[in-house]
Parts: structure tokens; C-alpha cells; sequence
């Protein structure tokens, strides 16, 4: 493949992007040694020798490249690229627990990519003709893009903001796979059409390695937040009031409209208060974003997490497709609210240790005028009840039935804290 002055020019500078973005990856790699840097390693290297390879740009710059036969690494590598960044948007989204089309598609589907870039290579090896071969990639590389765009539009109806991006990387990758192959295949279809595949191939990279960066510092803080190792004023306050029904009835809305069970949840922590005097200030606001971290692990970040009033959390779980999802999140919670809380770096201030009662409610598909707020207040009079149990845990289906006014304001004083209270 020969490419023209201009299309070498145009080529060059998009290799230039990807080069540096690979070379910060390999930094990225070395300096941070965590699995999600050599996740981002592997796939920004192997995709962008991947286009490099397709668009002709090394075998012009190295003419000894020509006589090596390359359709083996160009009949594979790219399959290979797209099931595993199908397997790494699966990881990204945090949807492989909830969702089972998601599942689906992050292992048969991710599976069935990689074994065909398995027929592909031993049809290429067998001397199948190179322009059957690549056509026959490329189909098999726009099966994992539409593969990838179905889990970023799932991601998006469920309620994540990042992955709006990600649909936008899906449009890029749709286009970069069809125009690298079209040149590929000797198609020549004019400077614009390069262009622009060479704009989505730069557009595709940089919004993927944006929203992994920004995916993999929002899990680091909620870490250090979980560990009550980040100051308070550098977290992110939680949603409360009109705000949180709002979101909560936002949630609702989805699951009726996907068709799909809701969870809502209540957490309350009726000792917040009981600290102690050995510390100089209130430590009341460290030990709620510890918790509320912790719950957002448990839940991931497209759910809604906010906070009732001082001593109760509220939690939304959208468009539950696993019928177990409400056991996980029960005894995910309880395992990690019990741990113990720790105020001061002083080893002889003792740390808190949370009494948690959680109360879930089911609202099955298909329900009606759910209000919120009236779920949400069902919800924190049976972990209130759970209190009482041995398991700390009680869980029953959505009732319409109005909560009597006496035992809404009963709850209210048991759980709100007093003026009074230290």
C-alpha cells in the first residue's frame, strides 16, 4: 500500500496522537502497577498498532514491512483489540453484577470476538485470499463495536453520566473500523473520508483514556474515603431532601419504563452520636461520608445514594435484572458498615463502631404510581425493625399502603437527632 504525500501527512499526525497517548500509557504502567493501568496499556498500544498496521502508515515509513506477510496480525489483532476493550467497558460500566445482557455481552460475547479472530488467523495460515480475510475482520470487528455501543447505551438508561461519553467513543470506534478497513481493503474514497477516520481515531482515544481516568479516580477516592483516609472537605456532598426524591423517583421511573424490579433501601445508624468526648471536634460529618463511600462501593455509581435525614441512608438500585441482586446488596452492606470507623490517627482514641439496621423493599416490575417518598419512608421503618433482628436485615415487597401519620412521626423522633445531642 502507497500512501500520497497528503495521506502520509494526515496519517502521521494521527500517529503522532496515539503514540503519545501509548507512551503515557506505558508511564501510566509503570509508575502506578495496578491492574487498571496495564489494562489501559494493553489496549492503547495494541489498538493503535492495530490502525497503524491498517491505514498503511508503517509499511510506508518501513518499505521492509512489505515483505513480511503481515495479513496474520492484521486478520487478528483487531478482533483481539475489540473483545478486550468489550471485556474492559463491561469492567468500566460496574454493570456485570446487575445486568445480564451486560454479562452476556462482557463473556460469550467477548468469547465469541475472540474466537473468531482464532478462525480467522488458521483461515489466513491455510492461505485463504487476503481480501476475503480482511472483509470477514471487519465483520467480525463491527460485531464487538455493536456489542461495545449496547453496553454504553445500557450504562446510560441506567442512570450513568460518564457514559454518555462512552456512546460518543462508540460512534468514533464505529467509524475508525470503518474507514481503517476500507483503506485496508484498497478502497480509495477520497482525503475527506480519510480525515475524518483519522478525527474519529483520535476522537476515540482520547474520550475512552477521559472517562477511564475520571472512572478510576472516582473509585480511588471513594477507597480513601471508605478508609476515612481523605479530609471532608474534599468530598462531594450527598443528596438530600427534594434532591433525593427526585432521584430516587427518577429511579423508580427507569425500572418501569425497562420493565424491571427496583430496590430501595434504608440504612440507619441510630449510634452516630455515641462518640465519646475524647475528641476535640464533632466527628459526625467524617464517619457519614465513610459510610456513604462505603455504600457507594457496594452499589456503584449509577445508583442513588443520599441521605434521609442525619441518621438514615437511602438507596436506589434501578432495573434490577438478577433476582439475587437484593441478597448481594444486603450482605455486601452489612459487611462493610460493620467495620469499624476510625476517628483520629491517636491509637488510644477507640474507633467507631457502627449499629446498623438495614431495611429493604422490593418494588416489583410493572408497579404504578410509586411515590418515592412514600417507598423511602417504608424502607426506613423496616430497618428500623431490622434493629431488633439478630440479622440486622429485613427486606419485604412494596406495599401502597399510606404509612400512618403516628408511626412516620414516631420514626422521625426515634431517628432524628435531638438539639440536645452532643
Amino acid at each position: 500500500m502507497i500512501l500520497s504525500a497528503a495521506e502520509l501527512a494526515l496519517w502521521s499526525a494521527m500517529a503522532g496522537v496515539l503514540l503519545t497517548l501509548a507512551v503515557l500509557a506505558s508511564i501510566d504502567m509503570v509508575v502506578s502497577r495496578t491492574l487498571p493501568s496495564v489494562r489501559g496499556w494493553v489496549s492503547t498500544v495494541f489498538t493503535s498498532i492495530a490502525c497503524l498496521l491498517m491505514c498503511g502508515w508503517l509499511e510506508t515509513l518501513w518499505p521492509s514491512l512489505r515483505d513480511i506477510d503481515l495479513m496474520p496480525v492484521k486478520a487478528t489483532l483487531g478482533p483481539l483489540c475489540g473483545a478486550l476493550a468489550l471485556a474492559y467497558l463491561g469492567h468500566w460500566s460496574g454493570m456485570r453484577g446487575d445486568d445480564r445482557l451486560v454479562r452476556l455481552l462482557m463473556g460469550p460475547g467477548a468469547g465469541i470476538i475472540a474466537l473468531g479472530a482464532a478462525a480467522l488467523l488458521v483461515w489466513t495460515l491455510r492461505g485463504g485470499d487476503d481480501r476475503d480475510v480482511l472483509m470477514w475482520t471487519a465483520a467480525v470487528n463491527s460485531l464487538a463495536v455493536i456489542m461495545g455501543s449496547l453496553v454504553a447505551v445500557r450504562s446510560v438508561l441506567l442512570g450513568d453520566q460518564l457514559a454518555r461519553w462512552m456512546v460518543l467513543a462508540c460512534l468514533c470506534l464505529a467509524q475508525m473500523t470503518a474507514g481503517h478497513y476500507a483503506k485496508g481493503l484498497g478502497h480509495e474514497w477520497g482525503l475527506w473520508y480519510w480525515g475524518l477516520t483519522a478525527t474519529a481515531t483520535v476522537g476515540y482515544f482520547l474520550t475512552v483514556v477521559t472517562m477511564v481516568r475520571l472512572r478510576n479516580r472516582e473509585w480511588r477516592r471513594l477507597s480513601r474515603q471508605a478508609q476515612g483516609a481523605m479530609p471532608v472537605a474534599d468530598s462531594a456532598g450527598l443528596p438530600r431532601g427534594v434532591q433525593l426524591v427526585q432521584k430516587v423517583d427518577d429511579a423508580l421511573w427507569r425500572s418501569a419504563r425497562m420493565e424491571r424490579p427496583c430496590v430501595i433501601a434504608a440504612v440507619v445508624v441510630p449510634n452516630l452520636y455515641d462518640y465519646g468526648d475524647q475528641l476535640p471536634s464533632d466527628p459526625e460529618a467524617e464517619i457519614l461520608v465513610t459510610l456513604a463511600a462505603r455504600i457507594r462501593q457496594v452499589v456503584g455509581f449509577r445508583n442513588v445514594v443520599g441521605l434521609f435525614h442525619q441518621r438514615c441512608f437511602v438507596l436506589a438500585v434501578s432495573a434490577v435484572q438478577d433476582p439475587h441482586r437484593r441478597e448481594v446488596v444486603g450482605s455486601r452492606l452489612l459487611q462493610e458498615l460493620r467495620m469499624a470507623v476510625l476517628l483520629s490517627p491517636d491509637p488510644t482514641v477507640p474507633p467507631f463502631q457502627p449499629d446498623v439496621g438495614i431495611g429493604i423493599i422490593d418494588v416489583p416490575a410493572g408497579s404504578e404510581e410509586v411515590d418515592a417518598l412514600r417507598v423511602m419512608t417504608q424502607a426506613e421503618h423496616l430497618a428500623l425493625e431490622a434493629r431488633h433482628t439478630p440479622q440486622r436485615l429485613c427486606h419485604r415487597p412494596w406495599s401502597p399502603i399510606r404509612t400512618p401519620p403516628a408511626a412516620l412521626f414516631a420514626s422521625a423522633a426515634e431517628t432524628m437527632p435531638s438539639p440536645l445531642t452532643p
